[in-house]
């Protein structure tokens, strides 16, 4: 360790501003950002690189005497602990007053970006249809069930073998389950777009169910729930899929919405309109962005993510910092059983950045262990509120101007990721506008921003008594309504979602 130290002091030497002879106390000794340095002598004058332009908190702590004002290289004092301006990369210079030897001096720098908009969280209204199923854990291990009703579909043999967790029947085209749960499987209830009102669970229990298009048509006498009931269903075993992408860009670009009283509509079910509206990627205009990225997960030492480093973290100080502006993200699946292939949408509305020098290179050359912040998109009823947290770890060079310097591709190596990811993200990208069209043709942005009061909706216009929901059943299902709901659901996989991946698209 020694070694690697002495090292780096003589390559920041080489950087340091001319000053006395080496005998002289009051020369600059140069440390290495985020590290804590032990002192014997007679040194009490020190120096720290700062390599980005983009502005921090630096803050220094010693074991003996005091920390004085910190210089930058433009001649101005700064208090210890406090933001340093944007713009003024370089030497930083603090002395220790009185002191006794020997002491310790550590530094620490923190670069903190926070969208002017604070992404709102949303659900991810799956495709998923609800589903008879082997259970999750403790199964038999065969298919149960033998008979559907209405326009249910068999799609595994009864009685032959089955994989855990693997569907038996699915709604039909109607989007509702009517097939009666045999001994032996389970169901699980997906809350999406075309539900019913309410869902009978395996053991006998009622629940009431969001339903957004049903409210939505009784409201425009339009066909919008059959429609996508009809025509969005996901047909395999995914749990995931559905629409992260339209809640995800809504939830950047619109304040969070506010029904209309009159409405009948929850705050839950109003963003599910727009994040229909918002799920066909055709209609996104990206500027700023990073696509592509390789799924890792990130090792020390040379990989495919390297390559992502300077992209990945420009976008954070260029645009989360530097504009104020939120990012949509895809950052792949959750622990502890996600795959590359799954697609979550997020609104990444901050970012916790911590510095440190990589002491066998350069003063430009730095480690970066970043937090990043995104919305949930799994947010129901006031559950699962909690933002998702992802900890990455990379190395990379800043050039004297105090941007990334993109031809040191060298210095780059993406580390480690933890938290809420298995994976690098798939990609980062900056949302400058969008059509709010969707695929389901009955729901039109004229009609979703009149029922919400915080994006342009007429408060005068719904001020009558809600309208009064009757079942889809009542009308839609071809025999009694028999469907099994959120008290089955047990040892399923977390119930986020997701939806097919968003090229890179100008």
């Amino acid at each position: 360790m020694r070694r690697a130290i002495a090292i780096w002091v003589v390559l920041a030497a080489a950087s340091t501003p001319a000053g006395a002879s080496a005998d002289d106390p009051t020369r600059m000794r140069p440390l290495p950002l985020g590290v804590t340095w032990s002192v014997e002598g007679r040194d009490r004058h020190f120096g720290v690189y700062i390599p980005t332009q983009f502005g921090g908190v630096l803050t220094v702590e010693t074991t003996s005497g005091t920390v004085g004002p910190i210089e930058g290289p433009d001649g101005r004092q700064r208090p210890n602990g406090q933001g340093l301006a944007p713009g003024v990369p370089g030497w930083y210079t603090f002395a220790i007053e009185g002191a006794t030897s020997p002491f310790s001096v550590a530094t620490s720098f923190v670069q903190v970006g926070r969208s002017a908009r604070k992404p709102w969280n949303y659900y991810y209204w799956p495709t998923k249809s609800d589903a008879i199923h082997e259970p999750w854990a403790d199964g038999n291990g065969r298919v149960d069930t033998v008979q559907v009703f209405g326009d249910d579909v068999l799609v595994a043999t009864p009685g032959a073998p089955i994989a855990p967790g693997q569907d038996i029947v699915r709604a039909g085209p109607n989007g509702l389950l009517e097939t009666p749960v045999a001994a032996g499987d389970d169901s699980t209830w997906f809350p999406n777009l075309y539900d019913d009102v309410t869902f009978q669970a395996a053991d006998g229990t009622v629940h009431e169910t969001p339903c957004p298009l049903l409210k939505y048509d009784l409201l425009y006498r339009s066909s919008a729930r059959s429609w996508e009931a009809g025509n969005s269903q996901n047909h395999n075993v995914s749990r995931w899929p559905g629409h992260c992408l339209g809640g995800a860009v809504a939830s950047i670009l619109l304040n969070e919405p506010v029904p209309s009283p009159g409405s009948g509509l929850t705050r839950d079910e109003l963003k599910a309109l727009w994040a229909e509206l918002g799920e066909n990627h055709l209609n996104h205009r990206i500027g700023d962005h990073v696509v592509d990225i390789a799924a890792g997960p990130p090792v020390p030492g040379p990989d495919p993510c390297d390559r992502s480093v300077v992209a990945f973290h420009r976008l954070l100080e260029e645009q989360l910092l530097g504009r104020g502006v939120a990012l949509l993200g895809n950052l792949r699946g959750f622990p502890p059983r996600g795959t590359t292939d799954e697609v979550w949408n997020h609104g990444v509305g901050g970012y916790t950045a911590h510095y440190r020098a990589v002491q066998e290179r350069d003063v430009l050359t730095v480690r970066v262990d970043v937090e990043i912040e995104a919305n949930s998109g799994s947010s129901l009823n006031g559950q699962d509120e909690h933002s998702r947290l992802i900890r990455y770890a990379y190395t990379l060079a800043y050039g004297r101007d105090g941007r990334i310097d993109a031809s040191r591709t060298d210095a780059c190596d993406w580390i480690s990721v933890d938290g809420d990811a298995l994976f690098a993200p798939l990609n980062l990208m900056v949302v400058e506008s969008t059509r709010w069209v969707g695929h389901n043709p009955y729901v039109t942005e004229a009609n979703v921003r009149a029922l919400d009061l915080a994006n342009g909706g007429d408060p005068s216009r719904y001020t009558a008594a809600p309208p009064q929901l009757l079942p889809v059943a009542s009308t839609e299902t071809t025999s009694r309504r028999l469907a099994f709901g959120r008290g089955a659901a047990t040892a399923g996989p977390p119930r986020r979602g997701g939806f097919t991946r968003l090229f890179n698209r100008q």
